[in-house]
């Protein structure tokens, strides 16, 4: 009795000791875990498990039930639902098959087991990042703006891929009318996209400001990508709110923190994605207005403007379609953050500036031959012909030659730059405003966002005007003061109290004294003369009030 007694109390603390444990599965956790029954952290791209257990960590895509599905479409935002797959049409699964794998992506293609990507690839993502990867074969290269291997190269940077994902949706929709197949990847990447601005935004980490507006600035382009030109224009107001919000002194770009790397890259996405929702603006304006679907984008839907687009560009202006894809192309370059060390130097203006040339003589030509200037006239020679897709490529061409890394050999040391040299985002900026005030080929934006492309202009002009160890294009920079004051002037008509652009507009004043003295010019005949060793149009239809200011500024009463 006793040692039956004995026996038992021995093996009662053995079974205690070995009392299953039971976990609380997770139905979003990686598909190791959740095969071998462990619990995951759902941390991406790897969660802990499969660090330590050195092993291949993948993450389904996203399912959810038809009946939620169909409550979240009556009620819920778009970013608030999640991505569903889209049935093919014919037309579309024979695109795909004329798209061959890349070699380095072939292997990663066939068993998401081995899927070594920085981010999660569900759906078709790999089709679409293999329609982008062919489609830049036949991209014209420079030294500095490598083929395809620039692609290959983002496959390991998370956000440089999933923008490089988005962009690639951005060309597909343009070249074939909409996303079709690739509708639900395109959500999906674009929520992903959400996520991550979100949680980096509630770390406070003012460090990760320039990576915040960068995935800013690709949704700007991912919304105009649907036509949607409110929600763009909002997604570059919200960068706004976050450059002012960063900043001690609010949109004051002229201290001294603004020179470094960080923020002149987070200024240079600002410009970008004011210059390519500028330019839509104005396509899809230009093609309802002459094809007679109204004067107002708004009351257009998204979807309606892009087959709009797609419709004229295929019937109309296969050149300019061409051009915009090329630019598009170099997209991706743009928004991948720059390798370690890099700095961002000057930009060289030459071809922006040639384009800009090419456009003004046409529209000199069409005035001489017609003694008039109309908006289809204008829209014709802009758009159908091409320079406005061309200057857009030229625009991120200029921006990938600025920046030079450390160690890096120069591929052509000798290549002399033009004297169209200067800050990337004043250069840009005046372009635009040339194209806007002085040709009026381009629509205007939310009055905030051209505030705040005055200011960068102003504090770019004056950095190369105080510079006194780069030489001077004086002619340039006249051009540059005389848009910068035109600018200017346009803002302060809807608010003639607001202290930063009457302070611009005096900034400007007094630099085109400068400019003009040091030139040793008074009359506007004589600055027309100056102006056209840069851009200036021969007609004088609708610019009376440049000649106007010029006069009262150079040779009318002292500014008060």
């Amino acid at each position: 009795m006793s040692s039956s007694s004995e026996k038992e109390n021995s093996t009662t603390p053995e079974t205690d000791s070995r009392v299953r444990q039971f976990h609380t599965r997770s139905r979003t956790g990686c598909s190791n875990c959740r095969t071998r029954r462990k619990r995951c952290d759902e941390q991406r791209p790897q969660c802990y498990n499969c660090v330590r257990g050195q092993r291949t960590c993948v993450y389904a895509p996203p399912k959810i039930p038809l009946r939620e599905r169909r409550a979240q479409q009556k009620e819920a935002r778009p970013w608030d639902q999640m991505p569903w797959e889209l049935e093919q049409t014919p037309k579309e699964i024979a695109c795909l098959k004329k798209t061959n794998v890349p070699p380095r992506l072939s292997c990663l293609n066939h068993d998401t087991g081995f899927n070594k990507l920085a981010v999660a690839m569900p759906l078709k993502s790999h089709e679409l990042f293999q329609y982008l990867f062919e489609s830049s074969r036949t991209l014209k290269t420079t030294p500095k703006t490598p083929g395809t291997e620039y692609l290959a190269r983002m496959i390991d940077n998370p956000c440089a891929l999933r923008s490089a994902i988005l962009m690639a949706g951005m060309h597909f929709s343009f070249q074939f009318g909409d996303l079709a197949t690739f509708e639900s990847t395109f959500l999906y990447h674009k929520i992903e996209v959400m996520r991550v601005i979100n949680r980096w935004i509630a770390s406070g980490d003012y460090k990760l400001e320039a990576a915040i507006i960068r995935e800013m600035a690709t949704l700007a382009f991912t919304e105009a990508c649907h036509g949607e030109l409110v929600a763009a224009e909002t997604h570059i107001s919200g960068i706004l709110a976050l450059i002012e919000t960063a900043r001690p002194d609010k949109s004051d770009p002229t201290r001294s923190d603004c020179c470094s790397t960080d923020r002149e890259l987070a200024n240079r996405y600002f410009v970008m994605s004011y210059v390519y929702i500028t330019g839509l603006k104005s396509l899809l304006s230009g093609i309802c207005r002459t094809g007679g679907h109204g004067s107002s984008l708004y009351a257009v839907p998204g979807r309606n403007l892009l087959k709009l687009s797609h419709t004229w560009h295929m019937s109309e202006a296969m050149e300019n379609l061409g051009l915009k894809l090329q630019a598009i192309r170099l997209f991706p370059f743009f928004f991948s953050p720059l390798p370690q060390g890099a700095r961002l130097n000057n930009a060289d203006g030459q071809v922006i500036i040639n384009s800009i040339r090419d456009f003004t003589a046409a529209q000199d030509h069409m005035f001489r031959d017609t003694g008039i200037e109309t908006a289809d006239g204008k829209f014709e020679g802009f758009w159908r012909r091409g320079p406005a897709s061309r200057v857009l490529g030229e625009y991120v061409t200029a921006h990938i030659e600025s920046i030079s890394v450390p160690g890096k050999k120069e591929e052509n040391p000798d290549m002399t730059p033009s004297s169209f040299v200067g800050p990337w985002c004043g250069l840009t900026i005046a372009s635009v405003f040339y194209m806007q005030d002085v040709l009026g080929a381009l629509e205007y934006v939310d009055k905030r966002i051209h505030k705040y492309a005055v200011t960068l202009l102003e504090h770019d002009v004056a950095k190369v005007l105080t510079s006194k160890d780069t030489p001077k294009n004086e002619a340039f920079m006249l051009w540059q003061t005389l848009v910068g004051l035109i600018a200017s002037l346009r803002a302060l008509k809807d608010n003639e109290l607001d202290r930063g652009l009457l302070s611009a507009r005096q900034f400007f004043e007094k630099a085109l004294k400068q400019q003009s003295t040091t030139l040793g010019i008074v009359t506007w005949s004589q600055a027309k003369g100056t102006l056209r060793r840069v851009a200036w149009p021969m007609g004088t239809a609708s610019r009376e009030f440049i000649e106007e200011l010029w006069e009262k500024t150079i040779i009318g009463l002292p500014r008060v």
